[in-house]
């Protein structure tokens, strides 16, 4: 599961550039499911029987946050917009890699303390240096290049990774290492593993993707919110559970209890996220696709989403992909 996510987590696959993550899916895939790219960006994985009555879906976004670059003054600096939630109180003096003709390093302006007004950094004040002249910098930059936080992938203590881009590689790997985990098992089902694109931005790809392959149910993975100092307990989950099971009127009362059972029979002490309405993921938008698809959400506690050192426990990677790879060699809901 490590090798898995680091290498994902290499990549960059900005919203609307997810792409760049096809090689490196095809290769984590090779030899375990039919992978391909649809229009839209999204990337999909098939296994199972093609022609089974019953179509599972799984999902999990494969965008990051970043930056767009705007501006380009006549001193070579780069003005930048965030492309996606990212926390801005985490960019001043960051480094980043400008995504140009090819990458280069630059960093996020800020004023010496001695100097600043308190003033927060806004979405509309962000400058990026990276030390060449203008010419240069225009030679090898163009307005719409993305760049990415730069974080490197670290091992803390007890099982525990840091690193940018968690959300949503973290359910990435779930879904690669679910996919090699049924390898070989004879499916009664088909099974399509979508890797959608630009969650971050307006959760348009799981749409597309929902539309184009008329699952019958769904299984949405991502990230939530880890339990720790000034979040809410009853909007987190531990780390170490295993998952957060959502429950919301919006999704599928038949999904989630199946979810539940398998969980409770792995003994994953899972903790609950309750929406009295959406969900703020891409289950929101695939629950409605057509007719309606019956989808369920497991989220991946993660600490400080949203910035360079986001935190995951990697045991509770392996026991999503535990209880997903159940859950298709058991047909998904009965009543779904």
């Amino acid at each position: 599961m490590k090798d898995i996510l680091r290498k994902l987590c290499e990549g960059h696959g900005v919203s609307g550039s997810e792409a760049e993550m096809q090689t490196c899916l095809t290769e984590l895939l090779d030899g375990t499911a039919r992978v391909s790219a649809d229009r839209f960006g999204n990337i999909v994985a098939e296994m199972g029987n093609p022609h089974a009555d019953k179509h599972i879906l799984l999902d999990a976004h494969v965008d990051r946050i970043g930056l767009v670059i705007t501006y380009i003054n006549d001193k070579g600096f780069l003005k930048a917009e965030p492309v996606g939630g990212i926390d801005l109180r985490t960019l001043p003096g960051s480094p980043v890699t400008i995504l140009g003709q090819e990458p280069i390093t630059g960093v996020v302006c800020t004023m010496p303390p001695h100097l600043a007004d308190d003033e927060e950094l806004s979405r509309d004040k962000i400058w990026l240096d990276t030390g060449l002249p203008a010419e240069q910098v225009k030679a090898r930059v163009s307005l719409g290049d993305k760049a990415v936080l730069h974080s490197t992938f670290t091992e803390l203590l007890n099982g525990r990774v840091a690193v940018s881009a968690l959300d949503n590689r973290s359910g990435c790997a779930v879904l690669v290492r679910c996919a090699r985990l049924l390898q070989g098992k004879p499916l009664t089902c088909r099974v399509s593993m979508v890797f959608s694109a630009q969650e971050e931005v307006s959760e348009s790809g799981a749409a597309a993707a929902a539309y184009l392959l008329e699952p019958d149910e769904a299984v949405v993975v991502d990230v939530g919110f880890a339990k720790q100092e000034g979040v809410p307990p009853e909007k987190s989950g531990a780390i170490g559970c295993g998952a957060i099971i959502t429950l919301s009127p919006v999704l599928s009362r038949s999904v989630t209890q199946t979810l539940q059972n398998i969980a409770g029979r792995l003994e994953m002490a899972y903790d609950y996220e309750v929406c009295g309405g959406s969900t703020g993921t891409n289950a929101d938008k695939i629950t409605i696709t057509r007719g309606g698809v019956p989808t369920g959400l497991v989220s991946i506690p993660s600490k400080n989403m949203h910035t360079p050192t986001e935190v995951v426990l990697l045991d509770d990677l392996e026991n999503l992909a535990r209880l997903l790879s159940i859950y298709i060699t058991e047909g998904g809901a009965a009543h779904a």
